[in-house]
């Protein structure tokens, strides 16, 4: 009975043993699988196209900044560059994807010299991980108070153009708003395009709950969503997830492009940049995470000129908000125009579908260029 036992004993661990090398196995195997799945998905959705040059520039806090280039074709020539930036959550392939769906490709197509920013934290510019010092946590103030000034610096001493044209998306145009009355609003003085960008969140309970649930999930860090839309991306496009429309009235794009933006346009959003937003959207606020600073002073502090566009089916910057932006904007030359089906556009356009959808090449990127090319400078 006791030689028994003794033997029981080693079998036992041996068993156990076996089974934890198969978990550890299985485990491995699902995280190759993974990770076989996010780089071939990646792979397969790529964007083809490429900038003529890419610029990098260092920030006075020390974080390097991407800019892509787009040179100007044809037989136009204009003085003023024209600087694009993208919004929350999302990177430059916002603004410069593949053709016919690139805004900066389609000016540059009209002779327009384009640059298009990637703020930190996004693709192309530094990005904190394990082998670097930086780290997750900065905030909206921390893009407008080091990466614009650099990037602005950066095209005026590169051009030898002492001012620019600047459009931006959602949280692109909101930037150049918060510029306003200071040194770096006389170089948006050739005009500034703000598409889809509120000043104002009142009365949205769903944005609300949004604006939370991103405070929540990026605690201390960031709001981990690269990856996961990465992993999601082959998928998309066939039907919609929880929360979508927020970003685009589904409708009005195409659903293959909807698969390859998931798979390279999005980007993690950090712990700051999420509390801020929260912030704007329960108080119906427009200022620093410290709150000392109203950005809508600056608004009514404006002085170039600017074009305010917005969807009217936008559930994130809705008409309402886009007529309270240009409202609070104290430039003597502004412009409102709001995008849908009862004022002749073929869709009721979303948030991101202005910059992105079916129909944006043919009707909101003329628009943009007609409207830039009235306030620019003829030199070709």
């Amino acid at each position: 009975m006791a030689d028994c036992t003794a033997k029981e004993g080693p079998a036992w661990k041996e068993h156990a043993l076996i089974l934890a090398l198969i978990l550890v196995a299985a485990s491995l195997a699902l995280v190759l699988l993974g990770w076989a799945h996010h780089w071939f998905w990646r792979g397969y959705l790529s964007p083809k196209d490429v900038p003529d040059e890419v610029h990098t520039v260092r920030t006075a806090d020390g974080w390097r900044i991407g800019i892509r280039r787009y040179l100007p074709k044809g037989d136009k020539r204009y003085a003023e560059p024209v600087v694009l930036c993208h919004g929350l959550g999302a990177n430059h392939y916002n603004l410069d994807w593949d053709p016919p769906y690139g805004l900066a490709q389609a000016l540059a197509a009209e002779g327009r010299d384009c640059w298009v920013v990637s703020l930190r934290g996004h693709d192309g510019s530094d990005r904190p991980t394990a082998f670097n010092p930086l780290r997750w946590g900065f905030s909206f103030d921390d893009y407008l108070r080091f990466d614009v000034p650099a990037v602005l610096d950066h095209v005026t001493a590169s051009t030898s153009v002492p001012k620019v044209q600047w459009v931006g998306h959602s949280m692109g145009g909101m930037l150049a708003y918060a510029l306003g009355g200071g040194p770096y609003e006389r170089i948006l003085a050739g005009g500034v395009v703000a598409v889809a960008s509120p000043s104002s969140f009142s009365n949205q309970p769903y944005l609300r709950s949004v604006a939370r649930l991103g405070k929540w999930l990026a605690r201390s860090s960031r709001v981990p969503q690269r990856f996961v839309t990465h992993m999601i991306a082959p998928f998309m496009g066939h039907f919609n997830l929880p929360f979508s429309e927020i970003a685009i009235a589904p409708q009005s794009m195409d659903g293959r492009l909807v698969r390859r933006l998931q798979a390279w346009a999005f980007e993690d959003i950090s712990a700051g940049v999420a509390r801020q937003f929260d912030d704007w959207v329960s108080n119906d606020a427009f200022r620093s995470l410290d709150k000392s600073q109203d950005y809508r002073s600056a608004m009514g502090a404006f002085t170039a000129p600017v074009l305010v566009m917005g969807g009217s089916s936008d559930k994130m910057a809705p008409p309402r908000c886009m007529e309270d932006a240009h409202r609070r904007l104290g430039s003597a030359d502004k412009t409102l125009v709001i995008l849908g089906k009862e004022l002749g556009a073929s869709f009721d356009y979303g948030h991101g579908d202005l910059m992105l959808g079916r129909a944006a090449p043919g009707e909101v990127y003329p628009q943009i260029a007609r409207w830039l090319e009235a306030r620019a400078t003829r030199v070709g």
